[in-house]
């Protein structure tokens, strides 16, 4: 598995379009850290919070990078056909996004801060406001990595097993926009004991909603913890790739 792994990783650093686009990002991702130069550090935390709702959009191309275009390259017919067995495939290629994910991420944060914060801003701060600062931007991180993990398990689930390509991406972009606004919205009034029940289980779904910790939902909904991030990336992890290697398994691969 980990040499399929690290095969996957270099088979990814050799597609130069996808590392230009990455690179591309991270620029504009510094150049929108720069916008807030000379703010207070608390004021540069607060818009780097605002900002990581970005995650959940770029965890398509993430996913893509590390597994779309097989078909039309003839690779996953070509492993299968070697032998490997399709469980290491899938979760080779979805180890593989993940891990550049959580680097992607590291990078973000870094880049973002460094165009955002001026070494003269640092020094003038505290020892206290540095730690106070520090622990609110781990905090900050912390909350939001299990998601990001769960949207790159969805959108590699999407970008995986359905055929053509584009139909994961339209998929995924919709329910991130449009789906998750509407679980978390939707009232069904007017229909008695079933409207009821509907209700109660839209109320059980909304805390696990990969937006619940950028978007700040009507009717009570309460914010969610670090632990429930964390239930809520191992939720859609799971079911995506249990879904995932289900329908692999009985894929037609030729």
């Amino acid at each position: 598995m980990l040499n399929y792994l690290s095969a996957e990783l270099w088979r990814m650093t050799r597609r130069r379009a996808a590392c230009t686009g990455w690179g591309i990002y991270l620029l504009l991702t510094f150049l929108t850290g720069l916008t807030l130069r000379g703010s207070p550090p608390s004021e540069c935390l607060l818009a780097f919070r605002n900002f990581m709702v970005i995650g959940l959009y770029v965890a398509l191309p993430l996913a893509d990078w590390a597994g779309g275009g097989l078909d039309r390259a003839g690779s996953l017919t070509n492993e299968v056909s070697f032998g490997l067995p399709r469980v290491r495939i899938y979760l080779g290629k979805l180890s593989a996004a993940l891990l550049v994910g959580v680097l992607l991420f590291l990078l973000t944060t870094a880049v973002f801060f460094l165009g955002a914060l001026s070494p003269t801003a640092v020094l003038a701060l505290s020892e206290e406001e540095r730690a106070l600062v520090s622990m609110d931007l781990l905090i900050s991180m912390l909350h939001s990595l299990p998601r990001y993990v769960g949207a790159v398990s969805l959108a590699y689930f999407l970008v995986f097993t359905l055929r053509p390509a584009g139909v994961g991406t339209i998929l995924y972009y919709l329910y991130i926009t449009i789906g998750e606004l509407t679980l978390a919205a939707v009232r069904v009034m007017g229909m008695g004991v079933v409207g009821n029940m509907l209700n109660h289980l839209a109320e059980a779904v909304r805390p696990f909603l990969l937006t619940n910790a950028y978007f700040v939902y009507s009717y009570g909904n309460v914010p969610p913890t670090l632990d429930n991030s964390w239930l809520t990336g191992a939720l859609w992890l799971g079911v995506t790739t249990g879904l995932g290697l289900l329908l692999l398994r009985r894929r037609e691969i030729r």
